[in-house]
């Protein structure tokens, strides 16, 4: 093994280290990312939030996930559109139902009893730390799982109206990311997508400052990115999921996209989110590609952004939806 092989080690390993003491610290206490308690939520307004699990077949195992259903849906035998929401990182399918993060649940129905969206079914998978990619190795397919398995099981088990115009999809952070990228691999799947404080996968990540690079956080991050693109990176599987070279050689023109990040978000000084964002803009506007891009002053990073920003994201994806 090299010098640079080494390296790439070492810090796999550091940050294995971390991701092990993080798990350690909330073992010892329930992490207030994550909802313990299972039991649906029946919210005032007639709608139900439900926690379910269901084998998939690019994954071979059971996966977690959790559906709104609306306030109609018990009361009558209609259909309805589906926004799939993918999370960030170290969250999961339970993640937009806490206090801690406003428990959205709330909003959107209000939103729907108010008539700003109409009547929809919206599903939040678990994603683990995956960036909803397939890893360069196979073995896991995250990305398969939200295209392939997680349609079909929610198309066959609940009453969801099928094709692209009765499905957006969005995320936070890495599901941010994993929404824009999915998004633009696969407009036919979708009529719209929205991301808020979108990571944004492409080489600038990848050649940081040398005072970025040596920091724990950096560290963790670029071995997780590892475990889904190889270390080294193969660079093939990377520019395959680069969101800029997606933008400028996609067929995105019928794809209706929206995005935005806070100017305070904790991640500009680590991974340079903003500049992450702007470029992808920029790359979008030299592809002509349509598009909405926010940037908001003094916002935060993650489910903060999405409770400040929703009541203009949710609109936007839902615009295609027909009740």
């Amino acid at each position: 093994m090299g010098i640079a092989g080494k390296s790439h080690r070492l810090v796999y390993l550091a940050a294995l280290g971390l991701a092990a003491c993080l798990a350690l610290r909330f073992a010892a206490q329930e992490d207030p990312r994550r909802r313990s308690d299972l039991t649906p939520i029946d919210l005032p307004g007639g709608s139900r939030v439900e926690f379910k699990a269901f084998f998939s077949k690019s994954l071979n195992r059971q996966q977690q996930y959790s559906i709104f259903l609306p306030p109609g849906y018990g009361r009558s035998k209609k259909s309805y559109p589906v926004v799939y929401f993918l999370h960030g990182l170290n969250n999961n399918h339970t993640s937009w139902t806490v206090d801690r993060y406003g428990s959205l649940q709330e909003k959107i129905e209000r939103m729907i009893l108010s008539k700003k969206i109409p009547e929809i079914i919206m599903v939040h998978p678990d994603g683990d730390n995956s960036f909803y990619t397939n890893s360069a190795d196979g073995s896991l397919r995250f990305e398969d799982f939200i295209v392939a398995d997680m349609i079909e099981h929610v198309e066959k088990e609940y009453r969801a109206r099928s094709g692209r115009q009765n499905r957006a999809i969005a995320g936070t952070s890495m599901g941010g990311y994993g929404a824009l990228k999915i998004a633009f691999k696969h407009p036919q799947l979708y009529s719209a997508v929205a991301a808020h404080s979108p990571i944004v996968l492409s080489d600038g990540l990848l050649n940081v400052a040398e005072e970025v690079s040596g920091t724990r956080f950096y560290q963790f991050f670029r071995a997780m990115l590892g475990r889904i693109f190889g270390d080294p990176i193969d660079k093939k599987h990377w520019e395959e999921n680069d969101l800029l070279v997606l933008a400028r050689r996609g067929n995105l023109k019928g794809l209706r996209i929206f995005f935005d990040y806070g100017t305070a978000d904790r991640y500009i000084s680590s991974i340079r989110l903003d500049e992450g964002c702007r470029a992808l803009h920029r790359a979008l506007e030299r592809a002509g590609v349509r598009h909405i891009f926010k940037e908001r002053e003094g916002e935060p990073h993650g489910w903060a952004l999405v409770n400040s920003s929703i009541e203009e994201s949710l609109p936007f994806l839902c615009q295609d939806f027909r009740n």
